[in-house]
Order: structure tokens, then sequence, then C-alpha cells
């Protein structure tokens, strides 16, 4: 296994005002979805706890540390 570099990935909460969503070079497909159907469509444990700090975001950021591979593993989960 190649060790993988640490990295600081950033989300960020947003509304869209208009247009079509559309894929770009990091997706194959775009679309506006409810809370409930995203969560449902995601399938990496990573990100599925990503998208979880989302629901539980109350104005304070979340601090999340994983890994990834082999297998993913929640290190740290805490508001910042």
């Amino acid at each position: 296994m190649k060790e993988v570099p640490t990295k600081i990935m950033l989300d960020f909460i947003c509304r869209a005002k208009s247009g079509t969503p559309r894929p770009s070079d990091e997706n194959s497909e775009s679309a506006y979805v409810s809370k409930e159907e995203a969560l449902r469509l995601i399938h990496s444990p990573a990100i599925i706890e990503r998208y979880q700090a989302y629901l539980e975001y109350t104005g304070r950021p979340i601090y999340l540390e994983y890994v990834t591979k082999p297998s993913f593993e929640l290190k740290l989960k805490r508001l910042i």
C-alpha cells in the first residue's frame, strides 16, 4: 500500500440561485436532490460521514479526522 499524504478538505453550504447542475472533471453526474435523497445516493463511508456533519451543522464548523485505507476509520469528530 502506498502512503497517502494528509489532506485538508473543506465543504461549503451553498444555496442555488439559478442554472442547471452539470458534470465536471470531478464528477460524472450532477443534480439537485433533497438532503434525504443525497444521503441515500452516497456510497463512500468517508463522504457519508462528511455529509452527516453537514446535516448536524449548527453554526460551528465540525472537524473530522479519518483514514480511508485500508478501510474507513473515524479517528476524531469535534466542534471547532
